[in-house]
């Protein structure tokens, strides 16, 4: 009797742990499911726009597709002492808004988000602050994205975002609409305009000068020009730094010679000839060649080479597509830059490269080719952290307002207004190599219609007709 009890205890305890065990199995999948059905999945995802595969191609292989595994959020480490500090600066900044001290209040709000940039409660109090007090409500609606982001359930930041999702969708649609009443007005000026032909030339040797600019190269935009002009080499300076002027040079006169008018799909074979020639000068062979080794760029590790077959095929593809084609040109543009960034295809030149497609995709829907100010570098690459964390939307407003000020300079070249629009001219001379040089560069930058002789004279803008392809009336221009 006393065996037959002790294993009747014993297998009831084991059927009660396996009992225990599944309960506990359910009710976590039932918490998971929870997290995943939300009202409305656009007020946390913003990914569909430019995930490298579409949802319905996530079992491919019987997985995730390769080089998934690098979008989703960077986890950043944060150190225990310097969340409790961002929440004790938290609580004061939270106390001064209570008292009307909105000034204060800003600067704890921006060192608690300092000390915890991924903390969900700094990001949503921060937002709140942002959206009420300073009616910022697209910043505020990034802080409740990134909260949701770290925290999907954090009910303040998706009750938050359930309120402004909407309002910013509609901001950013009447932004894109701006542009294409500013496109428009630019492209009923018609062609022969000796003003319009400056503003574009001038322009093409601004992109060239920051594009290179943006990925270090210290050349002032008068040695761009010289070595565009007169393919003269400049005393001082890297024989890389010539050839990447020069690649640029060559790639853009690509584009603007085939694929502006292409009535065609962009390939990657385009992308190849576009590279081949941004790389050409500086390293032949690996010019026009995708990548056969692993790459690191700062916090993003880009898929390995073995996994860039597929993903540019699926990023041609898209490229292609009556999703991506039906987007507005600005966000397309943008969104593609990003894409192709993002898999960084290539030992060197991928920005470079980007930007140039970003442009070719622009032009081809009217827009002029767009200039990224080297100053803003750093908000740049910043953007594109957002994007590699989840959230594209800010970097599709950055390219946005570098697009804007591109057409406000041509409208501003091309009219009679008294109000000056800055040219997007160096704000800072680094390396120059004297005091007239940077006094010739400001001189530049306000007379856009001046260009310099060899011998340091002026004169005006030859009016003869450039070599851009008939029909494109945005295309890159050298007169």
């Amino acid at each position: 009797m006393p065996t037959s009890c002790c294993f009747f205890i014993f297998f009831s305890g084991a059927l009660c742990s396996v009992v225990v065990f599944f309960l506990l199995n359910h009710l976590n999948f039932l918490k998971h499911s929870q997290i995943s059905h939300y009202p409305d999945a656009r007020y946390l995802q913003v990914r569909d726009d430019f995930s490298l595969f579409d949802p319905a191609e996530f079992d491919l292989h019987g997985g995730v597709p390769p080089g998934k595994q690098t979008l989703p959020a960077r986890r950043h480490k944060i150190k225990s002492g310097d969340v409790k500090e961002a929440l004790g600066t938290l609580k004061m900044a939270l106390e001064l808004r209570m008292a009307g001290k909105d000034d204060k209040a800003l600067r704890l709000f921006q060192h608690a988000l300092a000390l915890a940039p991924k903390h969900p409660e700094v990001l949503v109090k921060f937002g709140e602050y942002l959206e009420h007090n300073k009616k910022d409500i697209v910043m505020a609606d990034q802080m409740y994205f990134q909260a949701l982001a770290v925290n999907p359930t954090h009910s303040d930041a998706l009750m938050n975002r359930q309120r402004t999702a909407h309002i910013v969708e509609t901001i950013d649609a009447n932004r894109l609409a701006l542009l294409e009443t500013k496109r428009n007005a630019l492209s009923g000026i018609n062609e022969s305009n000796s003003a319009l032909r400056r503003a574009k030339k001038e322009a093409y040797f601004q992109h060239i000068y920051h594009s290179v600019g943006i990925e270090g190269n210290t050349m002032t935009l008068a040695q761009t020009r010289s070595i565009i002009e007169t393919r003269m080499a400049i005393d001082g300076k890297s024989i890389d730094e010539h050839n990447e002027i020069l690649g640029l040079d060559a790639a853009m006169k690509f584009i603007n010679d085939t694929l502006v008018n292409k009535n065609d799909y962009i390939t990657l074979k385009d992308i190849l000839e576009i590279h081949r020639r941004v790389l050409g000068n500086v390293d032949p062979i690996e010019g026009g060649e995708f990548r056969r080794t692993q790459v690191y760029v700062g916090g993003h590790v880009p898929p390995g080479p073995g996994d860039l077959g597929i993903l540019l095929r699926h990023f041609e593809n898209w490229l292609n597509s009556e999703r991506a084609l039906s987007m507005h040109p600005v966000k397309y543009a943008a969104v593609a830059h990003y894409k192709l960034v993002h898999i960084h295809p290539f030992t060197d030149g991928n920005g470079r490269t980007s930007r140039l497609l970003m442009n070719t995709i622009l032009m081809r829907a009217g827009y002029p080719p767009v200039i990224i100010p080297k100053q803003q570098r750093h908000k740049y690459y910043d953007f594109l952290q957002l994007a590699n964390e989840g959230d594209i939307r800010p970097f599709v407003r950055f390219i946005a307002d570098c697009t804007e000020k591109t057409l406000d300079l041509y409208l501003w070249a091309t009219s009679e207004l008294t109000h000056q629009i800055p040219m997007l001219a160096p704000t800072e001379f680094e390396n120059s190599s004297s005091v007239e040089e940077s006094a010739e560069e400001e001189q530049i930058a306000a007379e856009p219609q001046l260009i310099p002789k060899e011998e340091g004279e002026e004169r005006r803008t030859e009016t003869k007709t450039t070599s851009e392809p008939a029909g494109s009336s945005s295309g890159f221009q050298l007169g």
